[in-house]
Order: C-alpha cells, then sequence, then structure tokens
C-alpha cells in the first residue's frame, strides 16, 4: 500500500517539476536577463531532486552516416575528419567528394574575374571579383598570399574547386600554389622555372585525372630559342615531383593560354607559325591517360574571324564568331574528338546588333558573354574608361539577362574568366 503512494507522489513530484520547468523556459524567453541565473549549476541542482537518466545514442550505419555528413556544412565536416583515422578516410574518398561536390553544385557556382592593367609595372594591384552566377551579386575574394609593391599572380586554372595560381610576393622568385578557398588547405609547389632554366616560357595547365582526385600540373616551354621543338613537363599530387617530361610534336606551337579539359586530356587553340592571320587554325589535344599528342583542325564550314574553346554538358565545343562594328554572329560547333577524323556538328548559332560579346564560357546551358569596351575622354590626356558588360544568353529562349555592369576610370583589362564551384577536394 505504501508503494503504490509514493509512486503516486514520485509521479506527481515529476509532473510538478515538469511544470516549472516550462513556466521558467516560457520566462526566460520574455525576460533574457533571468537565463544567466537559472543556467546557474546550483540553480539547476536545487529544482529537481530526480537524478538525471544516461541513455546511449543507437550505432547508426554508415551509410546514414554519411547520408548525414553530406548534408552538413563544411565546419562540420572538416572537425569530423580531425577525429579519429576511420572517419578521416571515410570523409575524403572520392565516392563522398563526388556526391558532396554534386549537392553543393545545385546552390550555385560563382564567377572569378581577373582584372588587369596593360602595364607590368602594375602587376601587384591586379584583383579578383567573385561574382554569383545566378544573381550577379559581387563578394570579395582574397588569396592566401601578401603582394609587396614587385608582386604579381597568374590563375593557371580552377576546377573541382581548387585554384592553381602562380605567383610572387616580391616580384622576384615565384612558387605554384594549389589551393581551396573552403577547407583553406592549400601546398606551395616548386616553379619549374628555377629546374629547367629556359629560355622561353610558354604556359601552365590545370588538368585532373578521370575519377580520381588527383590532378596535374603541366608546363611547357623550349629550353633555347633555337630548338625544334617545345618540351612538356608534369607535376603530379601524387609524386610530386616533375620528373616527367615529353617533348612535344613540331605543331604544338604559340598556344592560346585559355583551355579546356574533360575525362583527362586538355584542349589549347593555335596556329602554325607562317599564319600571321590565323586563317587556319586548329586545336591540339593532350592525353594524361596516354601522355600523347592530337592534331585537330578546325572544318572550312567553322573558320571565322576569332575563336573560343568551350565544354558543353561534358562535351568540347568551339564557338567560332565573326563581327564587324555593330553586328555579331556566332556558332557553337561541337567536335567529337577520336582516334581517326574528329566529327563537327554544329548546335546552333546566334546574332545581335551590338559589338561582339565575347563568348566566355558555358554555365549549365547559358553562355556567361563579357563585352569589353574602353573609351579615351575627350580633351583629358591620358584619360581612360573601361566598361565590362557580363551577361548570361539563354540559347534555348534567345533571351540576354544582365548579370553585372561595372566601369572603372582607368585601362582596365580582364585577364582571365573562371568558373568556381565550392568542393572540398584535397590539394
Amino acid at each position: 500500500m505504501n508503494s503504490s503512494i509514493n509512486d503516486e507522489e514520485y509521479s506527481e513530484h515529476i509532473n510538478t517539476s515538469h511544470t516549472l520547468r516550462k513556466h521558467i523556459f516560457l520566462t526566460c524567453i520574455s525576460f533574457p536577463s533571468l537565463i544567466s541565473y537559472f543556467c546557474n549549476p546550483r540553480i539547476l541542482d536545487t529544482m529537481s531532486d530526480v537524478p538525471p537518466i544516461s541513455i546511449p545514442l543507437p550505432e547508426l550505419p554508415d551509410e546514414l552516416m554519411l547520408d548525414i555528413f553530406h548534408r552538413a556544412d563544411a565546419s562540420t565536416i572538416l572537425n569530423a575528419r580531425s577525429t579519429c583515422r576511420s572517419w578521416r578516410v571515410k570523409l575524403s574518398s572520392y565516392d563522398f567528394q563526388t556526391t558532396l561536390a554534386q549537392r553543393w553544385k545545385h546552390h550555385g557556382c560563382s564567377l572569378l574575374m581577373h582584372f588587369c592593367y596593360p602595364s607590368s609595372l602594375m602587376n601587384s594591384v591586379d584583383w579578383v571579383m567573385r561574382m554569383d552566377a545566378s544573381s550577379g551579386y559581387t563578394m570579395p575574394f582574397h588569396f592566401p598570399f601578401l603582394l609587396t609593391y614587385e608582386g604579381w599572380f597568374h590563375i593557371i586554372g580552377v576546377e573541382n574547386g581548387i585554384l592553381c595560381i602562380r605567383y610572387s610576393s616580391m616580384g622576384k622568385k615565384s612558387y605554384l600554389l594549389s589551393w581551396n578557398p573552403v577547407s583553406r588547405k592549400s601546398k606551395i609547389i616548386q616553379d619549374p622555372v628555377y629546374i629547367f632554366q629556359p629560355d622561353l616560357v610558354y604556359l601552365y595547365a590545370l588538368v585532373y585525372f578521370p575519377s580520381t582526385l588527383d590532378y596535374a600540373i603541366l608546363y611547357i616551354f623550349k629550353q633555347t630559342s633555337e630548338s625544334p621543338s617545345s618540351s612538356l613537363s608534369i607535376y603530379t599530387s601524387f609524386r610530386r615531383n616533375w620528373n616527367v617530361i615529353i617533348t612535344c610534336p613540331p605543331y604544338v606551337v604559340t598556344l592560346d593560354a585559355t583551355y579546356v579539359t574533360l575525362g583527362g586530356s586538355i584542349y589549347w587553340l593555335t596556329c602554325s607559325v607562317d599564319d600571321d592571320e590565323r586563317r587556319s587554325p586548329y586545336i591540339v589535344c593532350f592525353s594524361l591517360l596516354s601522355n600523347t599528342f592530337q592534331q585537330i583542325f578546325i572544318p572550312r564550314q567553322a573558320l571565322a574571324h576569332c575563336y573560343m574553346l568551350m565544354l558543353l554538358n561534358q562535351k568540347v565545343c568551339l564557338a567560332s564568331s565573326t563581327h564587324d562594328e555593330e553586328v555579331f554572329s556566332t556558332s557553337i560547333w561541337h567536335v567529337a574528338v577520336t582516334e581517326e577524323e574528329p566529327a563537327w556538328t554544329r548546335l546552333f548559332m546566334y546574332n545581335g546588333v551590338a559589338p561582339l560579346f565575347t563568348p566566355a564560357i558555358f554555365l549549365d546551358e547559358d553562355i556567361i558573354e563579357i563585352k569589353e569596351r574602353h573609351f579615351e575622354e575627350d580633351g583629358v590626356d591620358d584619360s581612360h574608361v573601361s566598361h565590362f558588360h557580363i551577361c548570361r544568353y539563354t540559347p534555348m529562349e534567345k533571351t540576354r539577362r544582365t548579370l553585372h555592369w561595372v566601369e572603372y576610370e582607368d585601362n582596365v583589362r580582364i585577364r582571365s574568366l573562371h568558373v568556381y564551384y565550392e568542393t572540398l577536394y584535397p590539394v
């Protein structure tokens, strides 16, 4: 009998305690200053004499835990990596990284525009504008190094959320930097210029091995100006040296600094040495898997005034444009690269009544276009004004939407444009 009475008293005591806690919680919402009082451990101990009950959490399967981490933010994932070796391996695997990157890709991406002055004496004041590719909203973007007055930098490439940058803080010795802005991890790589000491430096490029987290940095150079051919040196993220050296075929000359990569291959635009007017341009392709080059000639029906390599839905495309001071016409060609004769297909074309919009890059199925204009003010010596109109053109709807308009009271140029998706890929 006494036992039933004690149970009733105990139940009443629990209900009273819960009611009291509820009233205290509502009071704290209305009067935040009371929170510090009731959060005192001594006060909490006097509110109930019921000992706390420790309930162990159930162990969740790895598949469910990984799905939870796929929806987590970057700081949560990075903190979980540091807990133990097991989670570091799971949260750094290729499958997890690619799934996470695909999820984050739906959140949108950014455009990185490298602005510069034509004079080499002004390289230290170059800057990068980061702009949301959907809204046109701009935000600051800072590199993890400092530049002095004589310093400079150049973005080699942006792929899988990793930036490859060549820079010199003091204008003397230069370095290569592999950097992930989200994880804030970076790796300094020796500049091959100091290894090979060539007379002519051509260019650098960043390309990923297919279906891996590993990347390669390519460096094309000529040892001497009299050398009959160029050389290619390859740095890989797993070997971490420049020991791979390949002799380039004779047609690898005067490559454009802009390039595209797809499936472990890299594509440049170029022309023959004797073709001063670029009437017979062609594409140079290099495969990381086979370490071989391929020359792809542009057909006669695709010839135009200017060209740009682009990627559309995992396809290599060529934008060929003809223009004058009033109108322009651009055709987008898809080139199917095979070991035999490449196949060319014109996907679509579009026109405009305006000076040429430079087709810079594909974003989903839209084209990011930039119209760059420079003026000199009348009656003012050495006074320049630069206009940049960045818009997003949708070929299916034939609509053009302005993303951003910027004006500088100086002679300013765009050195490079890159699409940036946030990832947690390793450096």
